[in-house]
C-alpha cells in the first residue's frame, strides 16, 4: 500500500462535508480563538469517524465497485489494500477519533456514535430503499450541525436544520441521477435502491426541493428574529448567492448531466466555488463587521 491509496480509501476529498460542523458558531458570532480550536479538533475527529465508515463501506459494496467505471479504482475493489488491512485502518482511525471526541465533549462522542452507528445500518441495510437511503445521508448533515453545536456550545435554530436537510436531500438525489444516467447508458444497476427512482421523478423532485430551499432560506433571511440576531435588515441580499448556487447546481444535473459527486462539484466547478465564497463572505461581513 502507498501513502496515495491511503488517501484514496480514507477519502479525504469528502471531508470538506464535515465543515458543516462550523456554521452554527459561524452563525452564532462565536468563532474566537478557543471555539475554532476545539472545532478543528472536533473536525478532525468527526473527519476520522465518518473515513472509518468510508472504509467499511469499500469493503462490502467491493464487488459491485469492481463493475463501476470509475469506481473499481477504489483501493479495495481494485485490490491495492487487503480487506484484512483495511479492517485495521479502520479500527485504528476508530479509536483515535472516538477517544479524541470524548476528551472534547461528552454531547459531540454521543453525536460520533451515533453517527456511526445510523451508517452501519445505511451500509448493510439501509441503503438497499430508494427515499429512505437519502434521507439517512441528508441526516448526517444533520449530525453535522449538532456536533458543531455542542462543541460550540451555541443553539441551533430550526432554520438551519431545515435548510440542511432540504440542501442535503437535493444533492443526495442528485447522486442517484447519475446511477439511473448509468443505468440507462451502460445497462448497470450500480445499486439496489435505484430500483425505486426514475428520472422523471428525480427531476421533478430535485426541482421541488431547489425551490423549497430557496424559499426556506429567503424566510429566513426576513425573520424577525435573525435580523435582531444579526443587527442588520439586509440579511436578505445573501439570498442572491444561494439562488444562483442552486441554479448552477440544476444546470450541472439537468443540462450537462454532472451530478456523480456533490462533493467534487464543490471542490472544481468554479462558478460552484465563487457562489459559496460570496456567500460566505457576504454573511460574514453582516455578521462580524
Amino acid at each position: 500500500m502507498v501513502f496515495s491509496d491511503f488517501l484514496k480509501l480514507i477519502r479525504v476529498h469528502q471531508w470538506v462535508k464535515n465543515l458543516f460542523i462550523f456554521l452554527p458558531a459561524f452563525f452564532g458570532q462565536a468563532l474566537d480563538e478557543d471555539s475554532v480550536f476545539s472545532l478543528a479538533l472536533g473536525f478532525i475527529c468527526f473527519s476520522l469517524s465518518a473515513s472509518a465508515v468510508y472504509i467499511f463501506n469499500d469493503i462490502i459494496d467491493a464487488p459491485a465497485d469492481r463493475l463501476h467505471k470509475e469506481k473499481k479504482e477504489r483501493p479495495i475493489a481494485a485490490g491495492k489494500i487487503k480487506v484484512g488491512t483495511a479492517y485495521g485502518l479502520a479500527a485504528v482511525l476508530l479509536v483515535v477519533s472516538l477517544t479524541g471526541a470524548y476528551f472534547i465533549n461528552q454531547l459531540f462522542l454521543a453525536a460520533c456514535v451515533f453517527y456511526l452507528v445510523q451508517n452501519l445500518f445505511y451500509t448493510t441495510w439501509l441503503k438497499k430503499f430508494a427515499l429512505i437511503d437519502i434521507t439517512i445521508i441528508s441526516l448526517g448533515f444533520l449530525i453535522r450541525l449538532f456536533a458543531g453545536g455542542v462543541i460550540a456550545e451555541v443553539p441551533i435554530s430550526s432554520w438551519m436544520y431545515i435548510m440542511a436537510f432540504l440542501l442535503a436531500m437535493l444533492l443526495a438525489l442528485g447522486k442517484r441521477r447519475d446511477d439511473l444516467l448509468i443505468l440507462k447508458n451502460e445497462g448497470r444497476q450500480v445499486r439496489k435502491a435505484i430500483e425505486g427512482y426514475s428520472m422523471e421523478f428525480v427531476n421533478v423532485v430535485s426541482v421541488m426541493l431547489s425551490a423549497v430551499t430557496v424559499v426556506a432560506y429567503v424566510m429566513y433571511t426576513l425573520s424577525p428574529e435573525v435580523i435582531a440576531r444579526v443587527g442588520s435588515p439586509y440579511v436578505y441580499v445573501t439570498s442572491l448567492f444561494v439562488f444562483l448556487g442552486v441554479l448552477r447546481y440544476l444546470q450541472l444535473a439537468l443540462v450537462y448531466e454532472n451530478t456523480g459527486s456533490p462533493t467534487l462539484i464543490l471542490l472544481k466547478d468554479n462558478p460552484i466555488r465563487l457562489v459559496v465564497i460570496a456567500w460566505l463572505l457576504t454573511f460574514g461581513y453582516l455578521l462580524y463587521f
